[in-house]
């Protein structure tokens, strides 16, 4: 018998973006206050929870498409 992989839910994937979102945020913000501190500077915090931001968009917006296609084939 040719049984398929059984893949997760698509419903997962769209539950755990919001936690992938935050983890990446946050660990961009730390990273940030970090470097601020070693570097005694105060762009390093924002400037690096912005590209965070970006990044966990940018994730999201790749998963998004790789399950768009999936659909479609």
């Amino acid at each position: 018998m040719n049984n398929p992989k059984k893949q997760p839910s698509k419903w997962l994937y769209f539950v755990t973006i919001p936690s992938q979102m935050g983890v990446t945020i946050l660990l961009f913000s730390y990273i940030g206050s970090k470097l601020d501190e070693y570097y005694q500077k105060t762009y390093l915090k924002q400037s690096l929870t912005l590209f965070g931001v970006f990044l966990a968009l940018y994730l999201v917006i790749k998963k998004v498409q790789q399950i768009s296609k999936e659909d479609n084939e």
